[in-house]
Parts: C-alpha cells; structure tokens; sequence
C-alpha cells in the first residue's frame, strides 16, 4: 500500500500580512529614529558654524574705529553678502548696535532719560539663523565696546526713536532720519529703536520714508519735531504701518444720476484715532465712476466708518437715527469692500409752465456746514422731456441751479437719511 505523502503547507495569506506589518511598523520606527538622529546632527553642525561666525563677526567689530561703527541693525544674507560681512550658505548674520549704560543689560530702548555721561558703551549684539532651523534656538552673541576718552561732548544731547506698527509690535530694520544742526539716518534695531546719540542742541526733524507705509494719520512720509536739550534724551515715537484701502462702492436711489464735478464726490471715514475724528478724500484720491478708492489709511483694527461728501452735514450721525453704518476692516496693505449710500433729488425745469429739456443741472452745497472742499457738483446728463432729472447727492442742504441757454434759476433742498422717498424740486426759468 503506497504512503501518503506528508502535508506540504506554507504560510497563509493572513500570516503573510501580519508579518509584512510588523515589518514595516519596525523599519518605521528605525527610520525615524534614524532621521532624528541625523536631524539633531545637522542641528548640531548648524549651530557650531554659527557660533563660529557670529565670532568671527564680533572680531571684526571690535577691529573697527569706534566712531565707525555705525548704530542699528545691519543684515548679511548668503544670497546678498554686503561690504559688512560676507556669510557663507545659508546663514544670515543680523547685527544690532546699540548705546547701552554702564552697568545695565538694556536695550536702547530702555536707556533712561539722563545725562549724555550715562552712555558709556555701545553693545553690538551678533544673530545667527539659517533655513530648517526645526526649533534649535539662533546663536547670539555680544561685545561692548568703549569710546575712546574725550570722544563726546557731555553737554551734546540724544533722540531716540521708537516705531511700532499697528499691533504695538517693534518695527526693525526700517531707516529713520534726523535734519536739524546734525544730519543722520540709522537702520531701527530688532527692539524697533534708533538712537541718535551726541547731537548738538536744538530743534530736529525725525522722519521715516517708507513706501506703502503711512503714520496714525494717513500721512507719507511721517514726521515729527524733536527738541535736544544738552544732556539729555528726548524720546519720540511713531506708530507705523502698510497703509490699508477701501473700496467703497456708491448706492444711489433707482434711476439717479452721479455727478462728478472738478472734485467729484468726496467720501469721508471716521475713526476715534484720528486727530478730528474724521478724514476726507477726494477725486484725486477717490478714483470716478461709482466707485471710490480711499488709501491711504493707517490700518486701525477698529476699522472705518465711510460715508459720501465732506461737509458737516453729510454725515448721517447728524441726523436723528441716521447712522454712518457698518464698520469696514482696514488691514495691512489690504484692500476692503463696502458701499456708501447717495440720496437723490427729482429737478423739474420748467418756464412758463412747460418743461424744459436738454437743461443742465449744477448742484452747490450750502455755505457754513463744514465743508473743506467747498463741493459744486456737476454732470453731463440733462432734463428730459418731462423737464426732469433725478440727481444723486450726499446728505445735506444743496442749491441746485438749472441753465438754459442764457437763463438761469435756482432752488435749495435739503437731503437727509430719515426720508424714505426722493423729494422733489421745481426750478422755473425766467
């Protein structure tokens, strides 16, 4: 009788995988481990090859004449190596120079209001960071440095400038400049200051000149008046930003017509920071047609109130329950959308009783309600058949005044937000 043969069975499907996991569960955790590892190492040699520059960089600061050694942060990238410094990839050496008191470790920011003797030192602070630093803190190292004796006046005086942007948070690596008895500009430190040490006394203007970047108030380049006075140190501070815009489109009542006029209309935004509360623009800023672009703006985070025209009384918060309406976010070189709404007036021209077509209209704001621009507004569009022209306006009181040929009349109406309907004019001809 023949044997049978023994049983020739292999793995199953279901050992196959449960081992090809624990497989790739082992050589997950290996390769991390390993990644890590070599991750740490590369951390290690980084920081090493900083250490090493930010030394090399103190040693040929402290090689330098003192009086050259000029004050603010100075930036060497591997990709634009300077005349400063000249770093290898892919570091970047940041530089601040600073005037520090003796026997203190602030920053100049922090140098108190004293006696020109109080600055004793400068203090170079060296920072090394590179790409993928995953992390591992920057390398930062420091000197102090000494003038030499008999250097400086102690009667000469000190600005220091500090600038911040919206957020209260340090503006560095900006140029601030000073004009008065002295000339100078300097690169703000990573603590947002500039200090301008050992100026002759008088008066100063400090300014800085940064594109797209506005003051509090709207303006560019910001400017402030500094008095020195011998011995000590007058502080100033701006507060400094990308300006912000809005896009405001302008809502008028069905069939209106929107005059332009040498000025257009002008649009004014509120906010509580600013010196009167308000700010007008117009055409030259505000762009035509229907919609108006208002910049610049400092970009508040309370945002803006925006409504149509400049005059007192254009403001809808002058009325009893008008409103200037929805708070529009003004951000950082950001652009925002929103809408202003126009009221209108319907001119009827007549003369003799019939209506007169083809007459054109002229809209003057009322004297003595604020108005900066002294508003006149015009339009191409004329009376139609009917003698009639619905004209779109800011709130307010207007004299409108109908032409012609040779004939000319006028009539006043006053446009507030509490009407729900467009009222009605009648202007007769001579």
């Amino acid at each position: 009788m023949p044997r049978r043969p023994g049983r020739q069975d292999g793995y199953s499907v279901v050992e196959l995988l449960v081992a090809v996991t624990v497989f790739a569960l082992v050589f997950a955790a290996v390769s991390i481990g390993i990644g890590r590892a070599l991750e740490v190492n590369r951390g290690n040699r980084n920081r090493s090859a900083a250490a090493y520059l930010a030394a090399r960089q103190l040693e040929e600061v402290r090689a330098k004449a003192f009086s050259s050694l000029a004050l603010g942060r100075t930036t060497c990238v591997y990709s634009a190596p300077t005349t400063t410094c000249n770093v290898p990839a892919p570091y970047t050496v940041v530089q601040d120079v600073a005037w520090a008191s003796p026997g203190t470790t602030s920053t100049t920011c922090d140098v108190p209001a004293t006696g020109g003797a109080s600055l004793a030192y400068k203090r170079v602070t060296v920072t090394v960071t590179w790409p993928d630093m995953n992390g591992v803190a920057p390398v930062t190292s420091q000197t102090l440095l000494t003038p030499p004796g008999g250097s400086y006046d102690p009667n000469d005086g000190h600005i220091l400038v500090q600038a911040f942007d919206r957020d209260a948070l340090p503006l560095a690596g900006r140029t601030v400049s000073i004009t008065g008895p002295e000339s100078a500009s300097q690169v703000t430190s990573g603590d947002g200051c500039a200090f301008f040490a050992y100026l002759d006394p008088g008066t100063y203007t400090a300014t800085f000149n940064i594109s797209g970047y506005v003051d509090r108030q709207g303006n560019q380049p910001a400017t402030q008046a500094v008095g020195v006075t011998a011995s000590q140190i007058t502080k100033v501070q701006f507060d400094y930003d990308e300006a912000a815009t809005l896009s405001v489109g302008l809502v008028a009542p069905a069939g209106a017509v929107i005059p332009t006029g040498t000025y257009g209309i002008a649009m004014t935004v509120a906010n509580s920071n600013l010196t009167v509360g308000t700010k007008s623009f117009h055409q030259s800023a505000t762009g035509s047609a229907t919609t108006r672009t208002i910049t610049p703006l400092f970009p508040y985070a309370s945002g803006y109130q925006v409504w149509a025209g400049d005059c007192a009384d254009a403001d809808p918060a002058a009325y009893s329950g008008g409103s200037r309406g929805t708070v529009l976010a003004s951000n950082p070189a950001g652009t925002t959308s929103g809408s202003a709404n126009l009221d209108a007036v319907d001119v009827i021209v007549k003369r003799s009783g019939v209506a007169v077509s083809g007459a054109s209209i002229q809209a003057i704001h009322a004297a003595g309600t604020g108005c900066t621009s002294g508003e006149t507004l015009t339009t191409a569009a004329t009376t139609d058949g009917t003698g009639k022209l619905r004209l779109a306006l800011p709130y307010g009181t207007w004299t409108i005044r109908a032409t012609s040929g040779t004939r000319t009349a006028t009539g006043s109406v006053t446009l507030d937000p509490a009407s729900t309907t467009v009222p009605t004019l009648n202007v007769v001809l001579p």
